[in-house]
């Protein structure tokens, strides 16, 4: 059975995805949530004030009509409508038509309607108002009108409906101030989604960056730096004796200069991205890790790999590159291995590179495996 948290999360989300619907933008979500609140805000004061006679019926008739545009709009964009200036549309109707007949109605600067503007102003601000000149116009409504109003509350107090009664200025304080933290609330949660979903881009954006300045970009092959970083760190953890087997090889391409000289270098490129994917998958399939040192040189590290498995290795590598060769002819290799990893990525790496130029002295396209124990090198 689901624990009593996971139920409580299972309502949660069924709750967002009713009133929010499936996009996942932060700020459409906020809006969505904002303008659900802001109706039913709406519908609950005309409730409140037409059964606890606060004011007349004109004021219950225009809240209500002013809720149900709001809950118009909010179904307009819970149907997947991506309305951009829904934001500036909503603060316009609100500043302008709900705040001025919240104000008239319920006492002016004695009453909460100043509180309702602040709460609408942090929406309007702060939601999907990315141009300037909107953020402007926003700004200059939600300081104008307010003090327009301070000035006539001031110039023309008669115009201003009082409250009936001590307690109905309670009951409107109360409620206005209910809805002002439910909208703060649905802004707060707003802007805590937004934040966690621009940092896990900032997260996602690093990880690519680094992952970048891991990668050689041409081939997508471990750069230099990052594969000596990774053979040296094996180097390091590796038991130095006989028993403990790995294999280091140093491929080179055969002759790459007079295919850049004769083909171009265009076809160089393609030439190196296709040996690549070609060593990247065999040896990724064996658990290895394969670089480009340089030029036409790559480096493959296979932990704990003997002998069998680095011939199984070189000879699919040959017999992949000779059943796809490319337009000019297949590719053709020299290789250099290396067993039983050295005290340091470089003396390790040398054993490989002595195997690699004995195999170029022999003619090219094959591999030669060191060996410390005899002449140094084996066929």
């Amino acid at each position: 059975m689901r624990s009593e948290n996971e139920s409580g999360h299972g309502l949660l989300d069924r709750w967002h995805r009713l009133i929010e619907g499936d996009t996942q933008s932060p700020e459409q979500r906020m809006n969505r949530s904002f303008l659900f609140c802001a109706a039913v805000g709406c519908f609950s004061g005309a409730i409140l004030n037409y059964s606890a006679g606060l004011t007349d019926m004109v004021y219950v008739v225009l809240v209500t009509i002013i809720g149900a545009g709001m809950l118009a709009m909010w179904a307009h964009l819970r149907r997947g409508r991506n309305a951009r200036h829904s934001a500036m549309v909503t603060s316009c109707l609100v500043a302008i038509g709900l705040l001025p007949l919240n104000w008239f109605y319920n006492q002016g600067t004695q009453g909460p309607s100043l509180l309702l503007f602040l709460a609408v102003g942090g929406y309007a601000f702060c939601l999907l108002l990315v141009a300037p000149v909107q953020r402007l116009l926003i700004a200059m409504l939600f300081l104008v009108v307010p003090y327009v109003l301070i000035w006539l509350d001031y110039r023309f107090p008669d115009w201003i409906e009082p409250y009936p009664s001590k307690a109905a200025h309670a009951i409107d304080a109360a409620a206005t101030y209910s809805i002002c933290v439910i909208l703060l609330l649905v802004m707060v949660t707003g802007f805590f989604r937004r934040f966690e979903s621009e940092h896990r881009l900032l997260n996602e954006y690093a990880e690519k960056l680094r992952e970048a300045g891991l990668r050689d970009s041409l081939t997508g092959l471990f750069n230099h730096g990052s594969f000596y970083a990774l053979a040296d760190a094996y180097c390091r953890k590796a038991d130095p004796t006989p028993a403990e087997h790995g294999a280091l090889i140093i491929y080179d391409l055969d002759h790459f200069k007079n295919v850049n000289d004769s083909h171009g270098h265009v076809y160089g490129d393609t030439t190196l991205k296709f040996f690549s994917r070609v060593l990247r998958e065999i040896v990724d399939a064996r658990g290895g890790t394969a670089g480009r040192c340089g030029g036409e040189e790559f480096a493959v590290l296979l932990p704990g790999a003997g002998p069998a498995e680095v011939e199984e290795v070189d000879a699919t590598l040959r017999a992949q590159l000779e059943a796809h060769p490319l337009e000019y002819g297949p590719v053709r290799v020299s290789g250099g291995v290396a067993f039983e990893p050295a005290a340091s990525i470089k003396a390790w790496m040398e054993r490989a590179d002595h195997a690699l130029y004995e195999a170029k002295c022999r003619g090219r396209d094959q591999t030669v495996y060191y060996d410390r124990s005899d002449t140094g090198v084996v066929a």
